[in-house]
């Protein structure tokens, strides 16, 4: 069956999201994403969305290319990943569940464009939080007060990470509008922030962990916090975390995360000429 696809976040969602919703782990960032994009549309014209449906009807499949962003897909069959050839550019990349990743690859090899895997992501899991060594200082949830902050560090964050396209709404603005930021302090002064998105079908993913200092027990303590207050409200509690960096994957071990998917940003192979 052919993708169907639309520049219309309402009409993507419309289409899809009982089949995002049937497993929220596995479509955290289409979820999240998707409930981003739905309350604040944007206007760019750089933005797709696709599903792709089997011999049933039934929606198997789908992507989502927010805007200043390379498309994500969900996991999915091997005659979808060979569609996705006619409905989307690879070259910005393309993020993939792990399980499609032989697939996609395959489909713009036949097209003579070599994709190679640039980044892997885990997603980890709360099982139960586990009781840490905290730091001094105690957490609290920041207030509109607090966005003159927020809005340094997010700026910071952009200027550590410049491939980042991350919407300063998503980050600071949104989650700050209804109490999913919280800040740990040291003696009343913010040292520390982590953010989580809001619950979608039991899942919420905490993220924008940062603390100025670079110190990694402060990062440790507002992690904990944030993955205590979303587990309040959620059934599964999830950070997405670099294959690589094996000292976060170890804190998040540590609080009890386990890691129960791999995610592949595939982006075009600097060392193979098309």
């Amino acid at each position: 069956m052919p993708w169907s696809t639309t520049s219309d976040i309402a009409e993507f969602v419309a289409a899809a999201s009982d089949f995002l919703s049937t497993r929220p782990v596995e479509h955290t960032p289409l979820l999240t994403e998707a409930d981003y994009l739905s309350r604040r549309p944007q206007p760019e014209a750089d933005q797709s969305y696709g599903w792709w449906t089997d011999g049933s009807g039934a929606v198997d499949g789908a992507f989502l290319r927010a805007p200043r962003h390379p498309p994500i897909l969900t996991p999915m069959p091997a005659a979808a990943a060979a569609g996705l050839v006619d409905v989307l550019d690879a070259r910005q990349g393309v993020g993939c569940d792990v399980t499609s990743v032989d697939d996609v690859l395959e489909a713009w090899e036949r097209q003579g464009i070599h994709l190679a895997p640039r980044h892997r992501l885990v997603i980890h899991r709360l099982d139960a939080l586990r009781p840490q060594p905290l730091p001094p200082g105690e957490p609290r949830t920041a207030q509109p007060s607090d966005k003159a902050l927020l809005d340094g560090w997010f700026d910071d964050l952009m200027a550590a990470s410049p491939g980042d396209t991350s919407d300063r709404e998503y980050v600071v603005d949104d989650p700050l509008a209804d109490g999913r930021i919280v800040l740990w302090e040291v003696d009343g002064e913010p040292r520390a922030m982590a953010g989580w998105t809001r619950v979608l079908h039991g899942m919420t993913r905490v993220s924008a962990v940062y603390a100025p200092s670079g110190d990694p027990r402060i990062e440790t303590a507002v992690l904990a916090a944030a993955s205590e207050q979303a587990a309040s409200t959620a059934t599964d509690v999830l950070v997405l975390a670099g294959l690589a960096d094996r000292d976060g994957i170890a804190r998040l071990a540590a609080l009890g995360y386990r890691a129960v998917r791999e995610r592949v940003v595939l982006a075009p192979d600097p060392d193979v000429s098309s």
